[in-house]
């Protein structure tokens, strides 16, 4: 295999056409220029320059090599002027994997300010379960993930940061009324209106119904958390939500908050990373802006 610094010789006494010229940007001597060349053409096993009157000149096998060569130079100019580009956080891309619901009232917000900051940024988004994100996280479909992560919980491979304290509730529209906290035989009584089972928060709070006695039984599963408060705001039943998502609406008295006499699941929304993979310019600078900016959302009363 021919060394490199030969071709980089190569390149430049062609692009000059003089042994002098070509050993003042290589910085080292015309003799060192001279034996770089002669050791090319032995490696190669022909002649690349013939010296003329007007200075070194490509024979046609030379002439050939050198449009290969150039090509490759320009790619590596190419790509160094690239690298720079993102090191100076210039261009680059982020591939978030996160559900709707922590898109909407976690990472949108906070990406608002990134974006002014570094606008040139690309941020792509795709919009999964806990589950799928950490797959495809694994699989380097993305390259940051924001899932649901019960207390303490770890996940072989992935490194989670902790970045915002949620917890879940029931809550019904603002006529209902509630005069005692309910038992989960009581809740499990009303018409309930969930998350699918494939949420990972689902699944999470039929376990805690589960261990007081109470059975989940939804009449409506649904996608999405807002579809839930829009199906809770026209009387169809009592909605299990993230509660401070919806602070506003329960303490203006537009949603009413459903006591119960068991505590429901609380849970980090995680920042996961691939364990050991060092992050891209633009994905480092994403995480420390989400670190920075992860504070926890303030719990009702």
């Amino acid at each position: 295999m021919v060394k490199l610094e030969f071709y980089r010789v190569f390149y430049v006494v062609a692009k000059t056409g003089n042994l002098s010229k070509a050993s003042k940007e290589l910085f080292i001597s015309q003799p060192a220029v001279s034996y770089g060349i002669k050791q090319l053409e032995e490696q190669l096993g022909g002649r690349l320059f013939v010296r003329t009157a007007k200075g070194m000149e490509l024979t046609p096998e030379g002439k050939m090599m050198y449009e290969y060569v150039s090509r490759a130079y320009e790619e590596l100019a190419a790509a160094e002027n690239r690298f720079s580009m993102m090191r100076g956080l210039e261009e680059g891309t982020v591939h978030i994997g996160a559900s709707d619901t922590i898109t909407k009232y976690f990472i949108l917000p906070r990406l608002e300010t990134f974006k002014k900051q570094y606008p040139k940024i690309t941020i792509k988004i795709t919009n999964r379960t806990t589950d799928e994100i950490i797959s495809m996280l694994k699989a380097g479909k993305v390259d940051l993930g924001f899932v649901n992560q019960m207390q303490d919980k770890s996940v072989a491979g992935v490194d989670l940061t902790p970045c915002a304290e949620i917890g879940e509730c029931f809550i019904a529209n603002k006529d209902a009324r509630f005069p005692s906290p309910l038992t989960a035989g009581e809740l499990s009584d009303l018409p309930l209106i969930m998350l699918e089972e494939k949420s990972s928060t689902r699944r999470a709070v039929e376990k805690a119904v589960n261990e007081e006695g109470g059975r989940v039984a939804p009449t409506f599963e649904l996608c999405s958390v807002d579809l839930i408060v829009d199906c809770v705001k026209a009387g169809l039943g009592i909605g299990c939500v993230t509660k401070e998502y919806f602070a506003k609406e329960i303490t203006s008295g537009e949603l009413t908050e459903v006591p119960l006499t068991f505590p429901l699941p609380r849970r980090n929304i995680a920042m996961a990373t691939l364990a050991g993979m060092p992050p891209s310019f633009a994905t480092a600078k994403l995480q420390d802006h989400f670190r920075k900016n992860a504070t926890t959302f303030v719990a009702l009363k």
